[in-house]
C-alpha cells in the first residue's frame, strides 16, 4: 500500500472570491461600469481607475466618486465519484459591499487623482457541506474497506474564505494639449485572504454497526501488526532449518526427512495462505522460499499498519484557521487621444505586474494536514506557518474607445488583455504551468440622453478565460463568461449625478475527467467533475463636482 494522504482543500490563488475582471483583478469599479460595461475610455470622475490619462478632460475644481456594489455569486460543482453522498457541491459568495472612491482635483492642464478600491477578491465564499476534493477521500473508504464490512460513510465538513486586495492610487495626468494627455502614477496592493473550515465526526458504517474512521482504521493496523508479529516469529522459527541446510527441500521432502512434523508443514502453509499468498503458490515453494514470503509479508504488513495510523490521523476531527498577508505597487500608465471635437475619444491604460507574496499566519495545529512524514512521523500540513506563496498580479493592458454618433447616443467599446503568462504562479521559472492562453475580456456599451439630465445605458461583455484542467479547483475555477448590464445616471445639477446600474453573468460549463486512486491499490476510479457559476449584482453611485465647470 502507497502512502495514504488526505487533501482537505486545495486553493492556488483567491480568484475564486473574484467578482468580475481577470483571473486574479476585478475591473468592475463604478456604478457607471455597472450599467453600461465599457469605460475604458471614460473621461468622467471614474477615469480615475479605467482611464486616468482622460481626467485632464474634467473641468477644474475637486471631484469626488462614491459607489458601491451588491454582489451575490453561486458556485456549482457537480462530482459523480460513484461511493459520494451527494454529487452536488453549492458554495455562496457575497459582498454586500463593494466600494470604490475617487479624488481628483484638476487645474489647468494637470489633474492629481487618488482612488481606493478592490482590485482583487472582495467577497466571502462559503461552503456548508465541503466541496468534493474534502469529501472524495472519505468517501473512497468505503470500496477501500468493503471486504471488511463498510458500506458507507458520514462526515461533517465546512468551509468558509475571504478574500479582498485593497488598492490605494495616486497619479498625475498631463495635458500636451487638446488631443493629448499622459498619465503617470501607482497604486499600492494590500492582499489578506482568510480560509477557515473543518472536518470531523468521519463515520464508517459497517454490518457490526457505526465507528469512527480514525478508530476503524487504527483497529486494522492492529491487524496488521498483530499478522506482522506472526509472520516473523514464522520465519525465525524456520531459521534453525534453513541454517541445517533444509531450505531446498520441499514441504513433503521435509515430512519425510523429520524436519517438519506434518502438523508444523500443514500449519506453516496455512499460516502464509492466511496472509494472503495463494495456496497453489505456497504447496509449490521450497522452505527458503517459504521463510522469504514469510519475512516479506511482515515488512508489508508492518508497513501498511503503519501507513494506516497515519491514515487514521488524518481522518481524526481537525480545524483550519489560516490568514494570508502581502502587499505590492503596481506601475501604471496611461494616455489620451481626442478627436473630432472630442466627439471620438481613445483611452489607453498599461498596469505593469504587481510582484506579491503572500505569507501564511496559521494557528498552531490549524493548517490542514494532507498527510505524515514517513520519516519522522510528523503531520504535514498544506499551510505552513510562515511560508510564502507566490500571487502576483498579472500585467494588464486596457484600450478603450467612445464615439458620439449623434448628440444623445455614443458608442463606447473596450478591450482588457491580462499578462497571466507573466506571473510567477506556481513555477520557479515565472513561466506558470496551468495557463494556456491569457485572459482577455472584450466589452460593448451605449448611453443615451433621454433628456439632458437623464441618462440610459445598456452593455455586453464577454471575457475568455485561458487556463487549463490543471489550475481548476474546486475553490479556484475560472470560466468563460458573458455580462449583461442596463442601468441609468441622473444629473441632479452640476454638482451632483446619481448613477443606478445591475448587472448579470453567466457562465460556460465546464467538464474534466478526472481519477482518484482508492487508497494507494492502484486501483483508480474514474469520475468527472463539473464546475458552473452565475452572479447577479446592482450598483449606486454619487459623483460631486465643486468648482468651475468644464
Amino acid at each position: 500500500m502507497k502512502k495514504f494522504t488526505l487533501i482537505f482543500i486545495g486553493i492556488l490563488l483567491s480568484s475564486s472570491f473574484l467578482m468580475a475582471g481577470g483571473l486574479v483583478h476585478n475591473t468592475n469599479q463604478s456604478a457607471a461600469w455597472s450599467r453600461m460595461l465599457s469605460r475604458g475610455a471614460s473621461v468622467d470622475i471614474d477615469a480615475v481607475y479605467f482611464n486616468p490619462a482622460g481626467l485632464t478632460k474634467l473641468g477644474d475644481g475637486f471631484h469626488i466618486s462614491l459607489s458601491s456594489q451588491s454582489i451575490k455569486q453561486d458556485q456549482t460543482i457537480t462530482a459523480t465519484f460513484p461511493y459520494l453522498n451527494s454529487e452536488r457541491y453549492t458554495g455562496k459568495i457575497t459582498a454586500p459591499v463593494f466600494p470604490s472612491a475617487y479624488l481628483v482635483y484638476k487645474t489647468g492642464k494637470w489633474a492629481f487623482s487618488f482612488g481606493f478600491i478592490a482590485i482583487g477578491g472582495g467577497g466571502g465564499a462559503s461552503f456548508q457541506r465541503g466541496v468534493p476534493l474534502m469529501e472524495v477521500p472519505v468517501a473512497s473508504l468505503v470500496p477501500a474497506f468493503g471486504e471488511m464490512g463498510v458500506t458507507g460513510y458520514s462526515v461533517d465538513m465546512f468551509f468558509e474564505g475571504t478574500s479582498v486586495y485593497w488598492g490605494l492610487q495616486a497619479g498625475v495626468s498631463y495635458a500636451i494639449n487638446d488631443n493629448i494627455s499622459l498619465f503617470a502614477g501607482a497604486r499600492y496592493v494590500m492582499a489578506k485572504n482568510t480560509y477557515k473550515g473543518h472536518l470531523k465526526d468521519i463515520t464508517l458504517e459497517t454490518t457490526g454497526g457505526d465507528m469512527r474512521a480514525d478508530d476503524f482504521m487504527n483497529g486494522v493496523a492492529d491487524q496488521a501488526d498483530y499478522g506482522a508479529q506472526i509472520a516473523t516469529g514464522a520465519a525465525a522459527g524456520m531459521q534453525p532449518i534453513i541454517d541445517g541446510g533444509g531450505g531446498p527441500l520441499t514441504w513433503d521432502q521435509a515430512v519425510a526427512m523429520g524436519v517438519l512434523t506434518e502438523v508444523q508443514s500443514l500449519t506453516l502453509q496455512g499460516g502464509l495462505v492466511q496472509l494472503g499468498v495463494p495456496a497453489d503458490q505456497v504447496a509449490s515453494m521450497d522452505l527458503a522460499t517459504a521463510q522469504g514470503a514469510y519475512t516479506q509479508t511482515a515488512g508489508a504488513l508492518t508497513a501498511q499498519a503503519g501507513q494506516l495510523r497515519g491514515g487514521a490521523v488524518l481522518m481524526a476531527d481537525q480545524e483550519g484557521d489560516i490568514t494570508q498577508t502581502g502587499n505590492g505597487i503596481t506601475p501604471i500608465i496611461g494616455a489620451n487621444l481626442s478627436f473630432f471635437e472630442d466627439n471620438l475619444n481613445i483611452g489607453l491604460k498599461y498596469e505593469f505586474k504587481t510582484k506579491m507574496d503572500l505569507t501564511n499566519d496559521v494557528a498552531p495545529g490549524k493548517g490542514f494536514v494532507i498527510g505524515m512524514d514517513p520519516a519522522t512521523g510528523q503531520p504535514i500540513e498544506m499551510f505552513p506557518d510562515g511560508a510564502v506563496t507566490n500571487a502576483d498580479l498579472p500585467s494588464m493592458l486596457s484600450i478603450g474607445i467612445d464615439y458620439r454618433v449623434i448628440k444623445p447616443l455614443k458608442l463606447s467599446v473596450t478591450y482588457h488583455a491580462y499578462g497571466d503568462k507573466g506571473t510567477g504562479w506556481g513555477s520557479e521559472d515565472n513561466t506558470p504551468k496551468t495557463i494556456d492562453k491569457n485572459f482577455w475580456e472584450f466589452a460593448f456599451g451605449l448611453e443615451y440622453n433621454a433628456t439632458e439630465n437623464f441618462i440610459l445605458s445598456a452593455g455586453y461583455l464577454r471575457a475568455q478565460t485561458g487556463v487549463n484542467q490543471a489550475y481548476q479547483s474546486n475553490l479556484g475555477f475560472s470560466l468563460t463568461s458573458n455580462t449583461f448590464a442596463a442601468g441609468m445616471a441622473y444629473r441632479f445639477n452640476e454638482t451632483f449625478m446619481l448613477n443606478l446600474g445591475a448587472y448579470r453573468v453567466t457562465y460556460d460549463e465546464q467538464t474534466y475527467d478526472m481519477n482518484y486512486e482508492i487508497m494507494g491499490s492502484g486501483i483508480e476510479v474514474p469520475y468527472t467533475e463539473t464546475y458552473l457559476k452565475s452572479t447577479i449584482a446592482f450598483a449606486i453611485g454619487l459623483d460631486i463636482s465643486i468648482g468651475p465647470k468644464k
